[in-house]
């Protein structure tokens, strides 16, 4: 398949009509690379935003925090350039479960999977969208109240879900190297059935598994004064209710990176160990996952990248702090 579709204006116009057919009924969408499946928004990733671009003056703004249902941005968006429609699931309120082809030959796909639940499980018809490879996309509408993200193969074989922090390629979108999304049932979403929630549904961990508040600084070394140890955790309590308290649309990731550069100074100055700090960070970024702020390999990403600069800024400690006669801690 050559990319010629892309100039051809039946096929704009056909975009532009489905994104505003999708915004009309309350899905935000955002733009897709022309002939791909990546968005297009933003154009950089969260550890490279420099916080030029206008909707990351306050902070990395991805594409989910960008979806939208205004039909002026998205006329505007869909005039200008043949872009691939994507729907962002979480704002959208939407479950939508992913049923890939197996494979090889004689491995069960995700469809085999799904007709295999739904002998012995309650299945509405819902809408449902084919896919260039030969897989189904089923559409359900997300509860209120429960928060939703993505999986891998939880459901069964070959069957993943796209919720809070997950986008769906949507008709009639084509990929210069697999083809088309096609509507194939074009009823409304049905609500997702409750053994599907049930069986998604995160469990809290037992209280003897999660975070404690502040890790001990068993790696610390050992000939660090008490008034330095103090300095450290006040630094790590800092950038853990820096990451608590970033609740904000656009914000949560570039407080990640911030506390991942923060705690990565003190890794570089030898005050704190790096296990310590990736602790830290990891325990209070669950909640900003859920959320579907951003991806679990998003958040890997963002604190592999502050971290990595440790050697490059190692803290430099306050004159007070190495004067045995100095009152009183500062950070």
């Amino acid at each position: 398949m050559t990319a010629d579709y892309l100039t051809d204006p039946d096929y704009r116009q056909r975009l532009l009509t489905a994104a505003l057919g999708y915004a009309n009924q309350g899905w935000h969408i955002f733009p897709l690379r022309p002939g791909s499946k990546k968005p297009a928004v933003p154009d950089h990733p969260a550890h490279d935003c420099d916080h030029t671009d206008p909707k990351c003056r306050d902070g990395h703004t991805g594409w989910e925090a960008r979806a939208t249902t205004n039909p002026d941005r998205i006329t505007r968006a869909w005039t200008r350039r043949p872009y691939g429609i994507a729907i962002a699931c979480g704002p959208s309120g939407l479950l939508v479960i992913d049923l890939d082809t197996a494979p090889t030959e004689g491995e069960p796909s995700g469809i085999d999977t799904w007709v295999e639940l739904a002998r012995t499980q309650p299945l509405d018809a819902t809408y449902t969208v084919d896919t260039p490879t030969g897989g189904h996309h089923r559409y359900y509408h997300h509860p209120h109240g429960v928060t939703l993200g993505n999986t891998a193969s939880k459901l069964g074989p070959r069957i993943d879900t796209r919720a809070c922090g997950g986008y769906v390629v949507a008709p009639p979108t084509r990929t210069s190297k697999l083809g088309v999304y096609k509507i194939t049932c074009p009823r409304s979403p049905s609500n997702a059935p409750a053994w599907v929630l049930d069986a998604l549904t995160p469990t809290p961990p037992p209280p003897s598994a999660r975070p404690r508040p502040r890790p001990p600084h068993t790696t610390a070394p050992t000939t660090t004064s008490n008034r330095v140890r103090l300095y450290v955790d006040t630094a790590i309590d800092g950038e853990s209710r820096r990451l608590q308290q970033a609740t904000a649309v656009g914000t949560r990731n570039h407080a990640l990176f911030k506390a991942a550069l923060a705690l990565g100074q003190l890794v570089g100055a030898e005050l704190l160990g790096q296990d310590i700090a990736e602790r830290v960070l990891w325990a209070n970024t669950t909640h900003h996952i859920a959320a579907g702020a951003y991806t679990q390999s998003e958040a890997a990403a963002t604190i592999a990248s502050g971290l990595n600069r440790r050697h490059n800024d190692p803290r430099q400690l306050p004159a007070n702090l190495t004067d045995p006669n100095a009152v009183g801690v500062g950070v």
